[in-house]
């Protein structure tokens, strides 16, 4: 019980130190890395940077990083699209790293027209090139430019996310541009004996006066200053640390609860050792000692066997976290350092006083003239003792409800999300992401005509029943465009609303199984040339135009602040989840024509009326046909690219209910333990009651009451107690309250039965207790 409830503690413990206070693995001092994007979002402009680079004195220096995929081919295999970065030649200096083999960037790397070069992460090195070093100066082509590799960085090390290649970041003409953000993000190292909050108020100051110097372009981008666990730990993820470690902590009580109970009877069968140790002449804190020291060596030896667990539990959950078909972006530290070292040996220590301190606290009070003369059974076997032991049982099952609980309505979250309505029909779909080249495919037509091919060619393949396109799939988002309906009064650009929109090919919806409410599909005449189309969702339909024919009206976008064409609905479909990743909400959504709006990054959906995992090979193969240096993403089911969706939910689900198995296991064995142990104490006390009349109906229903008693009061506390605590859940529940009715139900049902079979064996041993033995006991 020790090795279990420590063990998970501090792995809990080190998940959690990973998540919001270690920071990047081999990143020196991570606590006085800032990092600073702009107050509208993540992006920065390379002026701006520069700027605030010249100006800022709280820091050592600062770097820029702008992430990107890059498709890197070779003669070692297909090409492929990697995780890469654009960052500044500084980076890895501030960072306290450098290449393991050959050399950093520098700032001749970064002036345009330098020959190309690239870093490689340690593990891309080993995946792609077994570790070779003879890839050091060899010319890779990423993104179709010959590229020299010129360095590998340390294993384990990725910053400032997973990453397999750094590219330098060459300021170009356009990227010089002031009002040119992209995904941009700038961090820097803030000088030793400057205060956090310091330099965010000079980068504060900074920000305000590039505004009034650059009125037109730095209007309300202020830099917006934050540390490790603000900046890459999502919004509310510390709440779901935080509960697991509450979750754990909770075990280690209802295991210490246990141990404190099964002491206690322990003691009855020592006190009369105990007794004679005070006879000789043992003081009261001797005795003391001895039992904590005794409790501590049993902490030490489960806080040896908890470390063991730990590093299972902690490998297990790095494994899982990865999830199916998820790419984790994240590095986070997972080691199992001096602090996780030192965290296990406090609660090693403090657990020998929590489970300790009764059962030694209740033997040093023995009386020795009774304990010497009875033996010690009756000494020790006092109500007293029974009191303590049913308070503790109380505390067990109180505290197990209360992870029940908690675990029930994460549960049920997680399922209210995995069986919700997409809208569509996902058996049998099969999808691969392409991402065309510009340099390769530079124009609309060209991409268009790509397309034509590829579908062409996928449509031949046995088992096919249909091919569309899709630029977002399902619950994974989409473009977010300002729109205005025609009729309607203009607005300020700052005021103008802004909506889904969706590029898709012809047969979509037929594809995924959502139904045409009105008008039709798009079709292969929607193309540049003809009159701009669009097909809305039922949302959309309903909250715009209530009560009114969609079919014919018009709408149209904006790119920045120049108006695109009309573009007239030719169809209304039913609704489809597209922006809310918990699956809850149709939003209202555009779908736009591809031909149309062709762009570079498109999804392949296709229905197959067999097992659509059985195509991803033929799939992979023929889109190599079409275009042999393409890289790819997939072939993955739809499931499963839903499944990356839902899975971090899942995970933690899984956790809790986990440790609310262990809890419920725990508190059935404490309440068996301490009933049998009563019982085979109380077994004159049952001879004498079956000799005098009682039947083998009375001494079960005596002994179920005994057990039943603390169970009752440690319930309805658990109750009362489990409404205020899953309120602390309430911002990662999904459709679920947090004093769930039917949770709460089953989670007093579970440990009604749990007792009641944890009761139920020693009352049917009591029963067979044969009267004339018991009365000869003592």
């Amino acid at each position: 019980m020790l090795a279990l409830g420590i063990g998970v503690n501090a792995a809990v413990f080190t998940i959690t130190k990973a998540a919001l206070f270690s920071g990047f693995p081999l990143v020196e001092r991570n606590d006085r890395i800032l990092y600073i994007t702009s107050s509208r979002g993540c992006c920065v402009s390379y002026p701006d940077f520069e700027d605030w680079r010249a100006q800022a004195t709280s820091f050592t220096g600062m770097a820029l990083v702008h992430g990107a995929q890059r498709i890197l081919s070779d003669q070692k295999g297909f090409p492929e699209s990697y995780d890469a970065t654009e960052i500044t030649a500084d980076t890895f200096t501030l960072v306290g790293q450098k290449p393991i083999l050959g050399r950093d960037f520098t700032s001749s790397d970064e002036i345009p027209g330098a020959a190309p070069v690239v870093i490689l992460s340690y593990s891309f090195w080993q995946r792609r090139y077994g570790k070779d070093a003879g890839v050091l100066g060899q010319t890779v082509r990423i993104n179709g430019a010959p590229t020299t590799v010129i360095g590998i960085m340390p294993e384990g090390f990725s910053f400032p996310q997973k990453l397999d290649l750094w590219v330098p970041l060459v300021p170009t003409p356009d990227v010089r541009r002031r009002d040119a953000r992209d995904t941009w993000f700038v961090f820097g190292r803030v000088r030793d004996g400057v205060s956090i909050a310091s330099a965010t108020a000079e980068m504060e100051t900074i920000g305000k006066r590039l505004e009034r110097a650059y009125p037109a372009t730095n209007r309300g981008f202020l830099p917006h200053v934050r540390n490790f666990r603000e900046f890459f730990i999502f919004e509310n993820e510390d709440v779901i640390y935080a509960s697991m470690w509450g979750a754990v902590g909770f075990l280690l009580l209802i295991a210490c609860a246990n141990l404190a109970n099964l002491l206690l009877a322990r003691a009855m069968e020592r006190s009369r050792e105990i007794a004679v140790r005070i006879a000789l002449g043992a003081g009261r804190w001797r005795i003391i000692r001895q039992l904590l020291l005794e409790s501590l060596l049993l902490s030490t030896v489960g806080a040896i066997a908890g470390w063991w667990i730990a590093k299972w539990c902690v490998s297990a959950y790095t494994l899982a976290d990865r999830g199916p078909g998820r790419s984790s972006w994240r590095i986070l530290d997972y080691a199992m350092d001096d602090r996780v070292l030192g965290y296990l040996i406090v609660i090693a220590i403090g657990t020998t006083f929590l489970f300790g301190l009764a059962p030694a606290l209740r033997l040093s009070k023995l009386d020795v003239n009774t304990a010497l003369k009875e033996g010690g059974r009756s000494a020790a076997a006092g109500g007293r003792r029974t009191h303590l032991s049913n308070m503790l049982v109380i505390a067990e099952v109180a505290l197990a409800v209360v992870l029940l609980a908690g675990a029930g309505v994460m549960t049920r979250s997680f399922l209210n999300i995995y069986n919700a309505d997409l809208g569509v029909d996902t058996d049998n779909i099969l999808t691969v992401a392409v991402d065309l080249p510009a340099t390769r495919y530079p124009s609309d037509a060209s991409r268009v005509t790509f397309y034509d091919r590829l579908t062409a060619r996928l449509h031949t393949i046995a088992g096919v029943e249909s091919i569309a396109l899709a630029a977002r799939l399902p619950a994974n988002g989409s473009r977010r465009l300002p729109y205005e309906l025609a009729g309607a009064p203009s607005v300020d650009g700052q005021r103008r609303p802004s909506l889904s929109a969706v590029t898709v090919g012809p047969g979509y919806f037929r594809t995924l199984g959502a139904a045409v409410r009105s008008g039709r599909e798009f079709t292969d005449a929607d193309r540049g040339s003809a009159v701009p189309v669009v097909i809305v969702n039922e949302q959309f339909a309903s909250t715009h135009w209530p009560g009114q024919n969609a079919l014919e009206q018009r709408l149209r976008l904006f790119a920045g602040e120049s108006p695109q064409e009309w573009l007239t609905v030719v169809g209304v479909v039913s609704n489809i989840v597209q922006d809310d990743r918990t699956r809850q909400t149709f939003g209202p959504v555009i779908y736009l024509p591809y031909r149309q709006t062709p762009e570079t990054s498109m999804n392949v959906v296709a229905r197959t009326r067999v097992d659509a995992q059985s195509l991803g090979a033929t799939f992979r193969r023929e889109i190599q046909t079409v275009d042999a240096d393409l890289p790819i993403f997939g072939p993955f089911t739809l499931t499963e690219r839903l499944q990356a969706n839902y899975w971090s939910s899942g995970l933690y689900g899984a956790l809790f209910l986990i440790v609310a198995a262990m809890a419920l296991l725990l508190a059935s064995v404490g309440l068996y333990a301490v009933i049998a142990h009563s019982v085979s104490l109380r077994g004159r006390e049952m001879g004498v009651r079956m000799a005098i009349g009682a039947t083998s109906s009375d001494i079960r229903r005596l002994v179920m009451m005994q057990g039943m008693r603390p169970l009752g009061i440690g319930l309805a506390i658990g109750l009362i107690a489990s409404m205020a605590v899953n309120r602390v859940l309430a911002s990662q529940l999904i459709q679920v309250s947090p004093a769930d009715p039917a949770t709460l139900m089953v989670v007093s049902g579970a440990l009604v039965a749990a007792a009641t079979l944890g009761c139920l064996i020693p009352a049917r041993r009591a029963t067979r207790v044969d009267p004339l033995v018991a009365l000869r006991v003592e």
